[in-house]
């Protein structure tokens, strides 16, 4: 429950990124680096301090050089950790600290194992060029003070070379495969957030593609349901106005066709927004919903309309029957506004392998792909048609009829 006196933001927080987990991540190592590093000082500390082998002052000397790397490393190294930095604070940082440790070595303190944390550091302060060129010098200045406790001899030198070779090439494996790791680690982390915000745009263009599809779908449906029915209600009207005067039980004939007229489309309208089945279709097989928009067509058009329903095929998806259905109330549309016809059939055969709904009329005909006829109802169709797999043909030429033929396998 928010406050009261505060506003809640309209806008959720961005997600987080995987580089922003990787960035947490290095934090959380970062303050385990720390804990580590000072750890070890303080073993040392307590090791040089606890030493009955050394007098007093060689401990307090001890003692202070330790001092010296705690606090240079809090003012300097734990603000510059975790960052490709070869500028002038990590090259104090690194000189100090290694400096420190070829001090406490020329004292005779064995502080080797601080190496463990300081080789690390190299690599952490410095780009990996300069990690390189820095492990070189700064593990050479250990094999350095190894050879003056020796004595400054030709021997002693030669019995460090090796060690020296050994360690280095050691602390560059190690640094190379620290280095690897993060950079994968990083590689791998813009990788998903790529891939995440791709994935996010391809949901966007689909989400944007259903929209437009729905909306296309909204606009087919408009034209073939509300547009007809508003159709038919002029045309019956226009019918109305003749007869008023010369035949009053037509005009009573005409009101009840009108006023069921208005009603089923009143109801295809409801149908519509609540995006149910035409309603031809509800309560009814597609061969009556076929028969009764057929015999509607009769009674408004007064034309001689018979009806052809062979075979008893499987059962339709109720979007292929919508599509059936459909594509026969466009078809009778266009034969009442293009045709001048003076008979119509309309068939449907059902069969194991498709289902076949066809308009066929003896009116005046057209030349298919005309742009002043095969408009949108046309083109409407065979969308319709085509998104549930199916085949829309349409045969015509002048003065020979049309034929509207639309089939459908099984789904």
């Amino acid at each position: 429950m928010a406050a009261p006196g505060r506003r809640l933001s309209p806008d959720p927080l961005p997600p987080r990124s995987s580089l922003d987990d990787l960035d947490a991540f290095w934090q959380r190592i970062t303050v385990g680096w720390h804990t580590v590093y000072l750890g070890l000082l303080g073993v040392l500390a307590l090791i040089i301090g606890s030493s009955d082998d050394r007098t007093g002052g060689e401990r307090l000397a001890g003692l202070l050089v330790v001092t010296a790397m705690v606090i240079t490393y809090l003012l300097i190294g734990r603000p510059l950790l975790g960052r490709d930095d070869n500028s002038l604070r990590a090259l104090v940082q690194l000189t100090s600290s290694w400096g420190c440790l070829y001090a406490l070595l020329g004292m005779g303190i064995d502080a080797y194992f601080l190496l463990f944390a300081l080789i690390p550091h190299i690599w952490a302060y410095l780009s990996t060029r300069w990690a390189v060129g820095a492990t070189f010098v700064f593990i050479a200045g250990v094999a350095v003070v190894e050879v003056g406790r020796a004595g400054w001899s030709a021997d002693a030198a030669l019995d460090a070379l090796p060690q020296w070779a050994i360690n280095t090439g050691l602390s560059l494996l190690l640094g190379l495969f620290i280095t690897g790791v993060f950079v994968q680690a990083e590689k791998r982390a813009s990788l998903i957030d790529e891939l995440e915000r791709t994935r996010t745009e391809l949901a966007q263009l689909e989400h944007s593609r259903g929209v437009l599809a729905e909306r296309e779908r909204l606009s087919h449906e408009i034209h073939d349901t509300l547009a007809q029915g508003f159709t038919s209600i002029l045309t019956l009207a226009q019918a109305i106005e003749v007869a008023l005067d010369r035949d009053p039980a037509a005009v009573r004939d005409r009101l009840a066709l009108l006023e069921q007229t208005a009603r089923d489309n009143l109801a295809e309208a409801r149908a519509l927004v609540s995006s149910l089945a035409p309603v031809n279709l509800q309560n009814a097989t597609l061969p009556e919903a076929i028969e009764r928009i057929a015999a509607r067509f009769a009674d408004e058009t007064g034309l001689d309309v018979s009806l052809q329903v062979d075979g008893t095929g499987p059962p339709l998806p109720a979007n292929v029957e919508v599509v059936l259905l459909r594509t026969a109330q466009e078809a009778l549309t266009n034969v009442r506004k293009h045709a001048g016809a003076r008979r119509v059939v309309v068939a449907l055969r059902s069969q194991p392998g498709a289902t076949t709904v066809a308009v066929v009329d003896d009116g005046r005909g057209f030349l298919p792909g005309t742009a002043t006829l095969d408009g949108y109802g046309l083109r409407g169709m065979r969308a319709r048609v085509e998104q549930v797999g199916g085949l829309l043909e349409i045969v015509s030429a002048p003065g020979a009829g049309t034929t509207v033929r639309a089939t459908v396998g099984p789904a």
